[in-house]
């Protein structure tokens, strides 16, 4: 905590708290009622629309059962700037109770003295790494330490339209390209946006086969290429970024080589000419990209807004060919100074350790995924009861995401909505899957690559030239890191 509060003291992030004040104090305040004779654990969450509203049904099971028998009530709050409000709330001392943050966060924060660690009661409550996937468990430790446990975890994959491959059949065939299955090399990525892609007679781009994108636009992920190069965002020995390794060379080639062959300019104009991503207006929904790199959310988007769309999902294609994973969450954790901390975790374990359950949507007209799941049959579309579910699956079947544990239910196999769920479960179960490298600074870093890539994906810069710069600022930015950890007893990993 003394380190929280003096960081929080500098000037940087004084600007960002002054900004932020008015909004947090600490944060949202929910208005419901609560029961008395309750101990009311205060849940902050990011999320909004659908996703929100299943949490919030979610928790009003455990407040009407286990939480009634044992004087608790989880009061849901959703709000945004999670991680910048959490802080200030923490050093604050007035935390929420609970919070749903990013794996990337869980160094920053944990080194900051910013979480409560969980590992005893984690094992109190038989909840080991044996039960969960272990790169979702991994993401959740610093220093061999549990501060979380997954909530909604994904992998990456990518999304490709199968009626745009169906009209390109006999022009990919006579490229050598297979219709039916999605590319698997880089080299195979790039041929088959040579045949899908297409021009108006002004050569303006009018679709595109793929597009690595750019940091901040519909390029999400753009900092995962070194992976699919064969190579890590941190090197596995020593744990820092080494951004001038030869796997990030290549892959930051490949992103350029892309760009001359389809022209900067016009990629920058059809750049500009996409819509917003959560839309129906989606670029891969209607037909402006016939690739797309994005999570198991991405089904349920196209559920809502594209749903006659055929489409299916394969791995990312890689350098050699091989099968690699990019792998994040949504986690729970125990903030510092939590006054009900105990009670939270009351919580935490009931996601993973109670039977399963049905959720009510709480509505006259019976919903998909809490009165019923559709199933289809040979004579079509079938609705049948929705099963139950633990709790933890139950939550990222309605999200449309994977279990996080080892040995997930039949029941949530056999119903789930996603029809390419199992593409993204497989990718999660690659022994050397990836996420995010536990870095205190992180997010700083990958700022930092984030200009190279542009300068790279727009301009054209030399990939070895600009990747040797950003090594220097990397080195630069650890050091500044380690220097400020060293002054509170810390160490840099």
């Amino acid at each position: 905590m003394r380190a929280l509060a003096n960081i929080l003291r500098t000037g940087v992030i004084t600007i960002m708290v002054v900004g932020t004040l008015g909004l947090v104090l600490f944060g949202p305040r929910s208005t419901a009622a609560v029961p008395p004779d309750r101990v009311v654990v205060r849940y902050w969450e990011k999320w909004t629309d659908f996703e929100g509203l299943a949490m919030q049904r979610l928790v009003g099971v455990f407040n009407d059962t286990v939480g009634a028998e044992r004087g608790i009530y989880v009061q849901y709050e959703s709000t945004t700037q999670i991680d910048l409000k959490s802080l200030v709330a923490i050093a604050g001392g007035d935390p929420p109770d609970l919070i749903g943050l990013w794996p990337h966060l869980i160094a920053s924060y944990a080194s900051k003295g910013a979480l409560t660690p969980l590992g005893e009661r984690a094992t109190r409550a038989n909840i080991s790494r044996a039960d969960i996937i272990p790169v979702y468990y991994d993401q959740c430790c610093y220093r061999d330490e549990l501060y979380g446990l997954p909530l909604t975890p994904w992998s990456l994959a990518l999304y490709y339209n199968l009626d745009i491959f169906a009209q390109k059949a006999d022009e990919l065939r006579a490229a050598g390209l297979d219709p039916e299955r999605a590319p698997r090399t880089t080299d195979e990525l790039l041929a088959y946006c040579r045949v899908l892609t297409e021009r108006d007679e002004h050569g303006t781009l009018t679709r595109m086969g793929y597009i690595p994108g750019h940091a901040g636009n519909i390029g999400w992920y753009w900092y995962t290429w070194p992976l699919w190069f064969g190579g890590h965002l941190a090197d596995p020995e020593s744990g820092l970024v080494v951004a001038n390794e030869p796997e990030w060379q290549a892959s930051m080639c490949w992103v350029r080589d892309f760009a001359q062959t389809f022209g900067y300019d016009a990629l920058g104009r059809f750049e500009g000419s996409l819509s917003n991503f959560n839309s129906p207006d989606n670029p891969f929904m209607i037909g402006k990209l016939a690739m797309m790199r994005q999570g198991p959310w991405f089904a349920n988007m196209i559920r809502q807004y594209a749903p006659t769309l055929r489409y299916s999902a394969a791995p990312i294609p890689t350098v050699d060919g091989r099968p690699r994973s990019y792998v994040g969450q949504d986690i729970l954790v125990i903030p510092t100074g939590a006054r009900h901390a105990e009670q939270a975790w009351e919580f935490i374990a009931w996601l993973y350790t109670n039977p399963p359950i049905n959720v009510p949507s709480g509505e006259e007209t019976p919903r998909e995924g809490y009165e019923y799941y559709v199933i289809r049959t040979p004579t079509g579309l079938e609705r049948r009861p929705m099963p139950p579910l633990r709790p933890i699956e139950w939550i990222n079947w309605i999200h449309y995401k994977g279990s996080p544990l080892n040995e997930a239910s039949q029941d949530f196999t056999a119903t789930h909505p996603n029809p390419v769920i199992d593409v993204h479960e497989r990718l999660a179960r690659l022994p050397d899957a990836q996420g995010d490298p536990p870095l205190p600074n992180w997010l700083e870093l990958r700022e930092a690559f984030g200009n190279a890539y542009i300068d790279i994906w727009r301009d054209g810069a030399d990939p070895a030239q600009r990747l040797e710069r950003l090594q220097a600022r990397i080195v630069k930015l650890t050091d500044i890191a380690r220097e400020g950890m060293a002054r509170y007893g810390e160490t840099y990993p």
